[in-house]
């Protein structure tokens, strides 16, 4: 039960700097109100302690939330975004955040304080503030990011029905079905059959690519390929040309050994010798 609530898609986090300004104002927040129920009395202390420990939290989200994309593309890419991906971001950040306010402290302390303590003082205490204080951030940003998510695809689809109207008359086709493409979650497509390019499996998710008044879009959804196989058996005219493709045989431009191309987008898209039957000569 807990794997498959971790392999639950989750929105990526879009404004970024959102994260940053959100994940700044929990630490500061609660900082300020740990240091003022402890009674500091040392306001240069106070000082030191709530801005540096405030500042290395800023520093060390904008390094997950917009270097760590960079440098670790597979882990943090949006497609495969998960609950568990969110999470584990999460705890990859309390941890970063700890290690550096743990440097911090100790610096501040030795040398400006001059408390001899160890190291591994230091270590355990900022490690365990981390992610106790880590805790409320992540549950926000959990609930908020849940939210926004929500909203964004209750805004799609109310786009896709606005534009479905005007495409069923403007085409006028009346025995033409439209058809919803949807998997294991809530998320779906709908479209006309022939609006379709190809769709490209890809782990637990799918890609389809989709062409509407001469504009080409893609749409994640966490299903399998079978499933939008047996979803579109009635359209002869899509069909499985790869174990991990099926494409429009409408929409075929070229095809040269075991490779395909498409009219309106530049993709090569393989053929596999088990489905080469499947796709007719041009």
């Amino acid at each position: 039960m807990l794997i498959q609530f971790f392999k639950q898609p989750f929105p990526f986090f879009q404004k970024k700097w959102h994260t940053v300004i959100l994940i700044a104002l929990c630490v500061f927040t609660m900082l300020t109100i740990l240091d003022f129920s402890l009674g500091q009395t040392d306001f240069l202390e106070s000082i030191f302690f709530i801005a540096g420990f405030t500042t290395t939290s800023i520093i060390c989200s904008s390094i997950v939330i917009y270097l760590f994309p960079m440098l670790f593309k597979h882990f943090f890419d949006e497609k495969r975004w998960t609950k568990g991906t969110y999470f584990a971001s999460a705890f990859i950040l309390a941890l970063m955040i700890g290690l550096v306010n743990t440097l911090y402290n100790y610096i501040l302390g030795v040398k400006m304080y001059c408390v001899n303590l160890p190291f591994f003082a230091y270590l355990y205490r900022n490690l365990s503030l981390a992610f106790l204080m880590g805790i409320i951030p992540t549950a926000v940003g959990y609930f908020w990011m849940k939210s926004q998510g929500l909203r964004s695809d209750l805004q799609e689809k109310e786009d896709q029905n606005r534009k479905l109207i005007f495409r069923v008359q403007e085409k006028n086709v009346p025995d033409e079905k439209i058809i919803t493409l949807s998997g294991n979650t809530k998320d779906s497509l709908t479209l006309f059959p022939r609006e379709l390019l190809y769709i490209e499996s890809s782990g637990n998710y799918i890609q389809v690519y989709y062409q509407i008044n001469e504009q080409i879009s893609h749409k994640t959804l966490r299903a399998t390929l079978q499933q939008m196989e047996e979803l579109l058996k009635d359209y002869p005219f899509i069909v499985r040309c790869h174990r991990a493709f099926l494409v429009n045989i409408y929409q075929i431009e070229k095809i040269k050994g075991f490779k395909l191309w498409l009219k309106s987008i530049e993709t090569e898209i393989p053929i596999s010798k088990t489905y080469k039957t499947n796709i007719p000569n041009i």
